[in-house]
């Protein structure tokens, strides 16, 4: 009797975690119109059929460009559900990255204008008893039409709205966000399934994660052939809304991400931004050939001292340290020596120079910027072997020299394009390291 109650309960489970009338809806900006959202009609932007989105539900998304309901620039789904992009207009071939881009962006002068995350599947107040699997898949989320920039160069972002011009502010929420709790339904038999994987993730200013997942107790949780580049905030956080006994805690696996280019803030702001990846405490992470470089703070950061396996990455370029752990700040050379709450099997990560295909002109300008070196101030020295000259030395450029500068920088966040963000993904670095063509 023991044996069928417990086959029952599992096929109970079953129900109950993949809804039985889960639906396809499909998206078209070139030939969408009205709510049908089949195949044969689809809608013209996501923003569109939000409202009608039930758990388990998968959209289908074509190439083309996104603005939001209304030009909004952002959509909230408040159910789980799946994001599948990088389609043709008949839903028959995929290439996500290059043929067939579906790109999430935004127009900062719309009326409509708001400042939530770009995309963001938020489940902090969801009750349903369905916990199907959430997938996002081949999606291009490129904030550069939701900032503002000073001029029209779009060298330097400005975080402030004009009210005479119209603009509006610089958003600083991240490009794309999950974030799960309990539901209507919870036990300690069930659990988040997440998957984020062939996604890019560009021109976000946010003062937090980029790209931000945050699991629940048990979720498992894979973070998988991304490009998260020319952000500010975080590249990567590995979250968790869970703060229960020890062995419960989310999962994560990040693996073959090719993360470049984490600005701070801004130039001043010196301690909560600036990194390519952050975990949280009460989390476990296996993190594994990635490529993570050129971070204005922290290659990783775990002050948290969450468990981390770090293996076969490249960490290179990053301005204060490589590994935080706590307010201990570790070199790669040093990690497996003096980091406490590394993996023991953590290892084989490598310093070695890599040549990213970003072009000159935008290379340039990023070496240009002032990035201050609050040391390098405090010691009245010559910029000659700072870290930020160490950054232009790998990227080729000239040495800075003369004291450093503490004026507004000319150049913070210049926006890069999607043909240069994907070059520098497209091919696994040494093929082994980072993100490659899906």
């Amino acid at each position: 009797m023991k044996r069928y109650l417990g086959i029952i309960v599992i096929m109970g489970l079953l129900i109950i975690s993949v809804p039985s009338f889960a639906k396809d809806y499909y998206v078209s900006s070139a030939r969408g119109k009205g709510k049908k959202a089949t195949i044969e009609n689809p809608a013209k932007d996501l923003g569109n059929i939000i409202s009608k989105l039930k758990p388990g539900d998968t959209v289908h998304i074509a190439s083309g460009s996104y603005m939001g309901k209304g030009g909004n620039g952002s959509d909230v789904i408040t159910v789980p559900v799946s994001i599948i992009g990088g389609y043709d207009d008949n839903f028959k071939n995929r290439d996500p990255w290059s043929q067939y881009r579906t790109i999430l962006s935004g127009d900062n002068m719309s009326k409509n204008w708001v400042s939530t995350p770009r995309l963001m599947i938020d489940l902090m107040k969801y009750k349903g008893k369905e916990m199907p699997a959430i997938v996002v898949d081949g999606v291009i989320i490129d904030s550069a039409g939701r900032n503002r920039y000073k001029t029209e160069k779009q060298m330097i972002i400005a975080r402030k709205a004009d009210p005479k011009t119209g603009h509006n502010p610089t958003p600083d929420t991240g490009g794309l966000v999950i974030r799960v709790s309990k539901t209507g339904n919870y036990s300690p038999d069930t659990k988040w399934d997440i998957t984020v994987k062939n996604c890019v993730v560009m021109n976000n200013a946010p003062t937090q994660g980029a790209l931000s997942v945050s699991g629940y107790a048990k979720s498992d949780i894979k973070i998988q052939n991304n490009i998260v580049i020319n952000n500010t905030g975080t590249g990567i956080i590995a979250g968790t809304k869970y703060h229960g006994k020890g062995g419960d805690e989310p999962t994560f696996l990040i693996e073959g991400n090719t993360v470049l280019f984490t600005w701070k803030y801004d130039s001043y702001v010196q301690g909560f931004s600036g990194e390519t990846l952050k975990v949280e405490k009460g989390t476990s992470s296996i993190v594994k050939n990635n490529v993570f470089g050129f971070a204005d703070m922290f290659g990783i950061n775990n002050a948290a001292k969450a468990s981390i396996l770090l293996s076969d990455n490249i960490i290179i370029g990053n301005v204060v340290s490589d590994y935080l752990e706590f307010d201990t700040k570790i070199n790669l050379e040093d990690l497996e020596d003096e980091a406490e709450f590394l993996h023991e099997d953590s290892g084989n990560n490598s310093v070695e120079k890599i040549s990213i295909p970003v072009s000159k002109e935008w290379a340039q300008a990023y070496g240009d910027r002032i990035l201050i070196d609050r040391n390098a101030v405090e010691a009245d020295v010559k910029v000659q072997m700072t870290r930020a000259n160490q950054i232009r030395s790998i990227l080729g450029l000239p040495l800075q020299a003369g004291t450093v500068k503490t004026e507004e920088s000319p150049v913070w966040l210049h926006r890069m394009s999607i043909d240069h963000a994907v070059k520098t993904g497209m091919n696994k670095y040494q093929g082994k390291y980072g993100s490659e063509k899906p």
